[in-house]
Formats: C-alpha cells, structure tokens, sequence
C-alpha cells in the first residue's frame, strides 16, 4: 500500500511538471511544407521558433501532409496523408515523434480525410468515402470504436468530453461516447446537402456549434445551441471561389473567425452584434489554414506560398513574408504550442532629429533610432515612423515609412516643404512578432521659419537632359529622364508631367513632391500609350515658394512594339494529382493574364495521359470557371486525367497550363445474398489496361468475378473464399488501374 502511495505521488508529481513545462514552454509554430510534382510528393513538418520566426527544424514525413493535431503533451503530431496524393494505396495516418525527429506512416489501408484528437488524447478519424468515424488509440495505433455516420466531414467535442458532434453532408450527429450511440441528429439546416467537407468548432462555453456550408449557390456559417440543437444564427458572406470548404475556429472570447480554405479572405462574426467584418486579406495566394494563439491576440495564418501572423487588437498584419514562389512547393496545416503570452515589449529610442533642432524645407535627413529586445521575448517584426506638426496633437505617417523591415534603425527622410515654428516631432514605433508594442517621441523641433528663405526671391533654374526630342521610345519600355535643377539656396520640391499633343496640355502626372537632390527619374511607358507628340515639363520650387519650369524643345514619339510575350494561365482547380471520384462534375477554375490584353480562352480535355487532346469549350477574355459534366471517359477510372487551359492575346501569342489528376472508381451500395455479392457505382472500368483487383477486410480477392460492367461487379463465393466476417460488418473496395475506391460495407 504504501509502496503504491508512493508510486501514484511521484507520478502526479511528474504530471504537474510536465504540464507547468508546457504552460511556460517558448511559443512553437507547427507547419506541413509540401513539395513536388505528380507523382513524387513529399512533405516536411516545419517547426518555427515563435519568438524569433525563424525555423528551428524540419521533419521529413516522406509523402505530402495535410491537417496536424498535437498530442496532449506536445510530444508528438498526427498528420493526415495530403488528399490530392490519394490512389490506390496512398492513405494512412502519419505518426511524428517530437522528440525523436522521426516520422512513420501508419493505419495505411485507411482513406482518412481528417482527424481530431479528443480530450481523453483518442484520435477520432474521419472516414468519409467510407462512411464511418473511427476512434484510435495513439499510442497503439489499434481501432477502438468504428461510428457509421453518413459523408462524415469533421468533429468537435463537448467540454466535458461526453459527446462528439459530428458534422456530416446535410446534418450534425450527436454521439454519447461512453454509450457509444447517437443520441440525437441536428436535421433543421439551411440546405439539404452540402458539396464540400465541413469543418465544425465548439465556442469556448459549449454552448455552441458553428461549421461552413459551402457550395455553388450558399456560402455561410450556421451556428447551433447545443442545448435546443436549433440553427440560431446563420451568416452569409460573399466569395470568389465556388466550391470549397470554410474552416471555423471561436477565439476565447466567444467571436467567431473564419475563412474559405483556398480562398482569400478571413472574417470575423461577433454573435452578440450579428456584425460580421472581412479582417484580413492574403496576399501570398490563397489562405491554407489558421490557428488563434492560446491568448488569444493574434491569428497565424498559412497561406499557399507563405505565411502572416494578424494581431487582432488592432486589426493589423505585423508579419507577412512570400517564402515559395513555385506551384512546386506550398504550405498546408498549421497548430501552436507554447506560451505566447511570454516576454517583455521592446524598448526604442529616437536619437535623431534632437529637441530644438532646426530643418529646412527640402532638405535629405536621416531620422535614426535605437532598438532593444529583452532576453526570452519576441524579436521585432516592424517600425513605423511618422511626423506631427502641432506638438503631438496628431501625427501622420511619413510616405515610404508605413512598414520597414525589423532590423532599420534609420530612414532617409525628405523634409516637406511647410514651415512649423517648434512644433515638429517624429514618433517612431516598433512591433514585435508578439503584438507587444513600443514607441519613442522626439522633443519639438523646427522646419524652416528664419532661414535665408523667408528672404528668397531667386527662381530656380532647371533644364532638361534627356530626353531632347526627336528620339523613339517603345510602349511598354523604360522612359530614362534626366535633368539638372539648382537653386540660390535649394530646390524642395519637383513636379513631372507628361504631354501627348506637343505640350499644349500636360494631362498626365508622372510624379510629384520629388526632391530638390532628384535628378533622374525612370518613367514605364504603359503598354497602350502611342504618340507622336510626347513632351515633358517639370516645375520645380524653393522654400520660398519661388518656381521655374522646363519644357523638352522638341516632340519625341512613343511607339507601339512589337508583343512576343504570350499570356501567362494558372490552374487553381483541379489541384495537382487531385483525386476526382468518376461521374461526378469536375470543377475548373484558372486565371490568365497578358501584358497587354487576353483576347479568347480554351478548355481542353485528355484522359490518356496526355497522348491527345479533346477541345471541350472556348471562352472569351474574362471566363475563368467551367464545369466538366457529362463528358465521355469521365465516368471512367482514368490515371492521367489532364485539363489544359490556352489564353491567345491580341498579337496572337497562346499561353497554356495543365494540370493532372486521376478520376477513381466509386462505390454507391454492395450486397451479399445467396452466395453473391453485388458492387454498384461507377468506374468500375477504364481506358487503360482495366487491371481490375478486389479488396474484402482489406485481402486481395483471386476469384474470377461472374460479371463487371463500368456500374456493376458481381462475384461468387462462400465465406471462406471471400474472406467475410459472419454477423459483422464486411468492407469491400476496388482497384481499378492501381486506382482504388471508397470503402463500402455490408452486413453478412
């Protein structure tokens, strides 16, 4: 007994320890990387230092990642195999070991679309094609429970961890999970049917549910009382994609933040308001996955090709960064661990302009400051400098100086051409990867006001270098202008225009506020301009207001060039190596861009690996989604499926993308009676060599089938040949091709 004692204390003492080393572990950033093309893919875990940003390691998971859950005490990750690499075969689950750095695959007869740990540490695995949710022992990795639900998409869990509410094609189910049963399905939704997977989250009190519905006519966010199971709320919101899934995550405070995975923008619904605001706009592609840190105060987001951390008492992006500009390389999944509530803000101070200082008009001045980081907090994520002309009453941020990177300590600043008598101040301020802030504010200080300007009557002078006139430019090309302006005391300010009818008019402003040190300035004609009575003018101006112009003294011409550059197509859908089940629409989405214009658009269609080619539609300039339906081959299981979009431009240069992807057989019932089982669905056939194999409780079947059509496949048998399971359910799939379908089921 006392032996006992003794044991149970020391292992609630190395619990506590445990736990009060994750509490006040430094903030981690979890995030898969996939790299390749078809048919090699292949995936890393990135694990980024939270306080610096910078990677502290990656972790090879030998195939592409998709979602990641972290176990209890961060010592491990489960990552879901990267759907679009899903063929016969590449399923599972992938296991990493935090502490080892190794990755295995596992579960790998298993077609799982997502995963949820739940609070007693089980994996629950969504099995969608299969229409079950398995509960999975991590450490085992051995199948405890097996839930038939219906198109399963996702789950959440009560706060009490008594009941799973999974979320399904048109309906919620809720599972008591001690007695292993449905005890109640939320039916009353907004739609019958939805296209895409649903991704469900529970508010911080449990009191309710909210998940996306998501398809070509809906996009919205329903939300439930997990008391009544009623939809009490449901917010709509415009999109630029058409069918894709809307991930949904409450921040402590009970608001509600979500975005269209492959989509562009996040929002934020307030349920107490009912005001629902857009926060945040990618600008690395499209947004791949979020996380709200445990505070609560900033929002991680993985966008296709990058990263952004968006903190969210004020409603700004501190850290943005492009890493990957290859469609050969993307971001997926992310999860946080650690403390993010850590640190100390940093600390700044302006060292230059000092108090009293006096500044002229015009003038080149280097604002510097000093920046400082405390041991164990963020390193800095950006400054900002700005300028107050009443004694800092207000200040308005200095043009070039909205955003610079974290390590300056200096900008070169162009003192504006006003006067203010010793009230001038710069404010520079600092932001940390954090949130935490820090600001410096110099003492007043003069521009102008006493100087020899208030005296100045001279005019500058100024004329032109180049160009003269006579020469030839091309649209499209680089104008190089350069002149020589000089003052008695100094030029502030310089403007520079442009005339298409031999100056009589000068309607086009190429820049304004230039410095009195600018000498040159580089001008891109634009792709349309032609003239053949170009001239430039630039006025420019002293402290004192005194002004003088220059005019070019003769006409040069700006000429049409000859377009070799053909326009440029992306394919956002289908995905590389995408798996599409047969019969079903395919959806396409693409965009083409041409430096001047994209005057007509093609579709194009192979399903024999890209040996030829059917022309399916054409389109005009602006088209940028079809739907494939209907089409022979479709419904059946081709390997190398390849859409081709072409863009021609005016000049008649053609611009084309591919991408591949497989189409799989699918199952829709199967049915043993009388000794034979009967397969329904579609893509029982193929194109190619119709290599056609059976699978029941995941063993090759050598039986010779009786019958196989591209919608039926019937087979002969007793028990013991077919490998079934008597009073239990049998699962059966099919692999066309190395192709494979979903799981189906019957009872024998």
């Amino acid at each position: 007994m006392i032996k006992w004692l003794i044991g149970l204390l020391c292992t609630l003492f190395v619990f506590n320890i445990s736990i009060f080393a994750q509490q006040n572990a430094p903030p981690t950033i979890y995030r898969i990387i996939n790299r390749g093309t078809f048919p090699q893919f292949d995936g890393n875990l990135s694990i980024i230092d939270g306080l610096t940003g910078l990677e502290r390691e990656q972790i090879s998971l030998g195939v592409a990642g998709g979602t990641i859950q972290l176990s209890k005490d961060k010592t491990r990750a489960f990552i879901t195999r990267s759907l679009p690499g899903f063929n016969g075969g590449n399923l599972g689950l992938i296991a990493v070991d935090l502490r080892q750095n190794t990755a295995k695959i596992v579960l790998n007869t298993l077609a799982i679309l997502n995963i949820r740990l739940a609070p007693d540490g089980l994996i629950w695995a969504i099995l969608s094609f299969d229409n079950m949710v398995v509960t999975i022992d991590p450490q085992t990795f051995r199948i405890i429970n097996t839930i038939n639900i219906t198109s399963p998409r996702d789950v959440t869990f009560s706060l009490d961890g008594t009941l799973a509410y999974i979320a399904s094609d048109g309906f919620v189910s809720v599972y008591d999970i001690q007695a292993r049963r449905v005890i109640a399905t939320i039916n009353n939704l907004p739609l019958n049917k939805f296209i895409r997977a649903m991704l469900v989250d529970i508010s911080p009190d449990g009191k309710l549910l909210a998940f996306g519905v998501n398809n070509d006519t809906n996009k919205s966010v329903v939300i439930i009382d997990t008391s009544s199971l009623q939809v009490i709320d449901t917010v709509s919101f415009t999109s630029t994609r058409t069918v894709t899934t809307t991930a949904v995550k409450f921040n402590f405070d009970g608001t509600l933040y979500f975005a269209e995975l492959n989509g562009n923008d996040l929002y934020r619904y307030s349920i107490a308001s009912k005001t629902l605001t857009k926060i945040f706009i990618s600008n690395a592609l499209t947004i791949q996955a979020f996380a709200i840190s445990p505070d609560g105060n900033l929002i991680y987001i993985t966008p296709f090709a990058g990263r952004s951390i968006f903190d969210l008492k004020t409603d700004t992006t501190i850290f943005e960064r492009l890493e990957f500009n290859s469609s050969e390389q993307n971001c997926n999944g992310i999860e946080l661990a650690g403390n993010f509530t850590i640190g100390q803000p940093p600390n700044i101070q302006v060292t230059s302009p000092t108090a009293n200082q006096q500044l002229m008009p015009g003038q080149s001045f280097r604002i510097e400051w000093q920046t400082t980081v405390a041991p164990q907090s963020f390193s800095i994520a950006s400054h900002r400098v700005e300028l107050s002309t009443d004694g800092g009453q207000t200040f308005t941020v200095i043009p070039g100086a909205e955003q610079l990177r974290a390590d300056a300590r200096d900008f070169n600043w162009t003192v504006p051409n006003i006067q203010v008598a010793n009230k001038a101040q710069i404010r520079v301020s600092t932001v940390d990867l954090g949130a935490k802030r820090a600001n410096s504010i110099t003492g007043n200080f003069t521009i102008g006001m006493g100087g020899s300007g208030n005296n100045d009557t001279q005019a500058p002078t100024v004329n032109f270098i180049a160009p003269m006139g006579g020469e030839n430019f091309n649209s499209g090309s680089n104008l190089a202008i350069s002149w020589m302006s000089n003052d008695n005391v100094g030029v502030v300010a310089q403007d520079l225009s442009l005339s298409t009818d031999g100056g009589m008019t000068f309607t086009t402003t190429l820049a304004t506020g230039l410095s009195g040190s600018t000498q040159s300035f580089n001008f891109a004609i634009p792709q349309t301009l032609e003239t053949n009575q170009a001239r430039l003018r630039l006025i420019v101006r002293d402290a004192a207001g005194n002004s003088s112009q220059a005019i070019t003294a003769n006409n040069f011409r700006i000429q049409s060039a000859v377009d070799n550059l053909a326009p440029t197509v992306t394919i956002s859908q289908p995905t590389s190596n995408q798996q599409v089940m047969a019969g079903q629409p395919i959806q396409v989405n693409w965009q083409s861009t041409d430096n001047r214009a994209v005057i007509s658009q093609g579709l194009l269609l192979s399903i024999d690996g890209g040996q030829s080619f059917t022309q399916v539609a054409s389109f005009g300039a602006t088209d940028s989604s079809f739907t494939l339906n209907n089409i022979a081959g479709l419904s059946l299981t081709t390997p190398q499926a390849i859409v081709r979009i072409t863009a021609t431009d005016t000049a008649g240069n053609t611009g084309q993308a591919t991408a591949q992807f497989t189409i799989n057989p699918t199952i829709t019932q199967a049915s043993f009676q009388a000794k034979i089982l009967t397969i329904n669905g579609i893509g029982f056939m193929s194109n190619g060599a119709n290599n056609l194999q059976l699978f029941i409780n995941d063993k090759l079947i050598t039986i010779t089938p009786r019958s196989v059509t591209n919608t039926t496949f019937t087979i002969k048998g007793n028990k013991k040949k077919l490998n079934l399971i008597k009073g239990s359910s049998n699962s059966v799939r099919l692999v066309v091709d190395g192709l494979s379908s979903n799981m189906g089921s019957f009872i024998f």
